[in-house]
Order: structure tokens, then C-alpha cells, then sequence
């Protein structure tokens, strides 16, 4: 179900980007179909520090060049909203065993995305929209199977 400018909206998470942004296969093609327009990939800010947080540990093994330079990557592909409120994360407190994960899951329910792209398999049983990425590939390049 596409949004109302007819391209397809997809919320992100940080798995996801951080596996597109760091990793060859479906992530880094989802990454890559946002860039050039074939969808709008959108997230919130709480996720994009999740992946500057992850981008930044010395396990990363990244610069600090190299850290910018997989964030712009990210900042010119992905719109980041702002975060959803306080009051509306609280409201959803018992729904996810991780409470990390729930400015995640609120963050997609107000977006206005047609489809959440989680690997989080919880994240996909609290979220009816919720789909993998191979999942968000075959529905914007169609099944090539």
C-alpha cells in the first residue's frame, strides 16, 4: 500500500541500517533503493543514535572519518522524524519484553509508514506491518524466484 505521493513508505530499524550500512546483501540494497527513490526509507532520531552509538564502538573497528561517512551515507538516505512522545512510550509499556525497543515500535505506529522492515522477530508479532527485508525487496522488485 503505497503512501500518498505513490512510492512506497518503509520504516527502518537500527538493525537493519546498521546490517545495510556496514554489510553486502538485502539490507544494503533496501539502503541503496531508498537513495535512488524507489522507496521512502524513514526512521526516527532515538534509532538513528542507536546507529551512531553502534558505529562508534571500538568492536565497529571504524575511524571517526569512517563513522561520518556511514552516517551522511544514512542522513541522505533515510528521513529521520523526530521521536514520538514521552506520554505515548509509556502507554506502550508491557507490550514489548524490551522496553528499548518501544519508542521503536510507537515510532512506526505514528509514522505513517505502509510497512515496518524488522529482523526483531517480537518487533514482527506486536506490528502487523511489520515484514523482513527480503520481504520489503520482493514487494518494491517483485519476486524473482
Amino acid at each position: 500500500m503505497p503512501g500518498r505521493t505513490g512510492i512506497v513508505k518503509l520504516f527502518v530499524d537500527a538493525n537493519t541500517l546498521i546490517s545495510g550500512l556496514l554489510f553486502q546483501g538485502n539490507e544494503r540494497l533496501l539502503l541503496e533503493l531508498g537513495r535512488y527513490g524507489t522507496c521512502d526509507l524513514i526512521t526516527i532520531e532515538y534509532v538513528r543514535g542507536e546507529v551512531r552509538d553502534f558505529l562508534g564502538r571500538p568492536r565497529a573497528h571504524l575511524s571517526g572519518d569512517e563513522q561520518r561517512r556511514l552516517m551522511t551515507i544514512l542522513d541522505r538516505g533515510v528521513i529521520a522524524l523526530g521521536d514520538p512522545p514521552a506520554e505515548k512510550v509509556r502507554e506502550a509499556l508491557g507490550r514489548l519484553r524490551d522496553e528499548n525497543e518501544l519508542p521503536v515500535l510507537v515510532g512506526f505506529e505514528i509514522s505513517g509508514a505502509d510497512y515496518f522492515v524488522t529482523g526483531d522477530r517480537e518487533l514482527r508479532r506486536m506490528a502487523p506491518k511489520a515484514i523482513s527485508t527480503r520481504r520489503a525487496l520482493g514487494l518494491l522488485l517483485g519476486e524473482f524466484e
